[in-house]
């Protein structure tokens, strides 16, 4: 479990199913896809600016604001921890059986239904870049998965 100040407070933060519940309501990309929680988990693998934001906003209670989750953000750049935060947060949401469920259940609808684009013959050339990047990203998810 993790432990994070937030306005001089320590507050336990952990990924269990409230924190995936809240990731699916915030951060699906439809609403009722429940996806939410693997959008969190590969934007950790991509190494997306948001990732950690995202993971804090899902891991602490509700009652802290959009403002005072950028504040811990700027505290731990300003101390020089930013990347030691990313990995501590990146730890937890590994150690996590349902976000490591929901991002398994990802992996396994992208690989079966992006066949559709890898199987398609005569791609165009934004249709190749596009094969590449989500081949790209499908590894990097099974790596971190393993």
């Amino acid at each position: 479990m993790l432990e994070i100040t937030v306005k001089g407070q320590p507050v336990e933060a952990k990924f269990n199913f409230r924190a995936l519940f809240r990731a699916n309501k915030l951060y699906s990309s439809a609403e009722g896809a429940n996806d939410g929680a693997s959008s969190i988990w590969l934007a950790f693998v991509t190494d997306d600016d948001m990732a950690l934001f995202k993971a804090l906003r899902v891991l602490l209670p509700k009652s802290y604001t959009d403002d005072d989750i950028m504040d811990v953000l700027d505290k731990a750049e300003e101390d020089g921890k930013s990347q030691e935060l990313f990995k501590e947060v990146e730890q937890e949401l590994h150690e996590s059986g349902f976000f490591k469920h929901a991002a398994q259940r990802w992996l396994n609808l992208t690989e079966k239904y992006g066949k559709a684009l890898t199987d398609k013959k005569n791609k165009t050339a934004e249709e190749k870049i596009q094969e590449a990047a989500t081949k790209d990203t499908l590894d990097a998810m099974k790596k971190s998965l393993s």
